[in-house]
């Protein structure tokens, strides 16, 4: 994930997930706010990634289960 940060506004982006489309908000906000020039402290940050919340993690947990009961029931001929 990847976003805009403007140490001079004091903004950060909501994260996308491809560097371009970050640079594209940046290069909006430059517009805006800075008559398209580049302030000082700004930067795309880029993340590797972030751990699951709770929910998605009941989400894989129930996929994952399903792709279970799928597998074992294909295995012992039933369905």
């Amino acid at each position: 994930m990847h976003r805009y940060e403007c140490g001079n506004c004091n903004l950060v982006s909501d994260p996308y997930p491809f560097r371009r489309s970050a640079e594209a908000y940046g290069h909006e906000h430059r517009r805006k706010r800075h008559d398209g020039m580049h302030p000082l402290n700004e930067a795309i940050l880029t993340a590797a990634g972030r751990m699951p919340d709770k929910s998605e993690w009941r989400v894989m947990a129930i996929v994952g289960a399903l792709i279970l009961v799928g597998l074992v029931s294909k295995a012992l001929g039933i369905g």
